[in-house]
């Protein structure tokens, strides 16, 4: 009789006992999915919050740096102002004759000199310069470097202690306070277009001229 109800007492306690842990795993699954305890669902929403939060920060990220590029570049982009008619055309003329060879005394493209270049590209313009570089330093009124602008003529000596005048270029774009750009005919590469400001030219520069167009 005592076993019996010792019996009796296990066996509603293990039914209650059944009863209270399947009460604490409530679940929220919907119906016909796999189940999942609250700690697992929680875990995943914390995951996908996770993830969700990474994916916007990229994002974020992303679009920031790509805004940043475009706000760059369009600071980068040089807004050139509008050149005179005929300092364009003489641009455009001496420009086309870059690479051609030096040659002392040419005007041509079979080959020509620092101050032939020039002689030959005013002609486009229907201006005639003198044959030197010297006499066309006396062609137009002198300018100081921080007014150089496009169609400028700059003038050069053999070396830094040198103040004769035996070399002649033309201003074709002033981009900046320390990169403006001239077109000559160099001894060693022909016609071609070099900073101003380089170490070598600053050296041997002695005057500019803007000539009377």
């Amino acid at each position: 009789m005592k076993t019996l109800f010792t019996t009796s007492v296990l066996f509603i306690f293990f039914i209650l006992l059944l009863v209270s842990c399947q009460t604490s795993q409530p679940v929220f699954s919907k119906r016909g999915e796999t189940y999942k305890s609250a700690r697992e669902i929680a875990a995943e929403k914390r995951q996908a919050r996770k993830s969700g939060t990474y994916a916007k920060r990229t994002r974020k990220s992303r679009g920031g740096t790509l805004a940043s590029k475009d706000r760059s570049s369009r600071t980068r982009v040089k807004n050139p102002r509008e050149l005179d008619q005929d300092i364009a055309t003489l641009i455009k003329t001496a420009r086309s004759y870059t690479g051609t060879p030096y040659r002392w005394g040419g005007t041509t493209r079979v080959g020509m000199d620092c101050s032939g270049l020039l002689c030959t590209s005013f002609q486009s313009i229907d201006v005639t310069l003198p044959r030197t570089s010297e006499e066309q330093s006396r062609f137009g009124q002198e300018v100081k470097v921080r007014n150089l602008r496009e169609g400028d003529l700059v003038f050069f000596g053999a070396n830094r202690f040198s103040r004769e005048i035996t070399h002649v270029g033309m201003i074709t774009d002033v981009i900046s306070d320390d990169e403006i750009r001239f077109i000559h005919a160099s001894t060693s590469l022909g016609v071609i277009e070099n900073n101003f400001f380089a170490e070598h030219y600053q050296k041997i520069f002695i005057k500019a001229v803007r000539p009377p167009l």
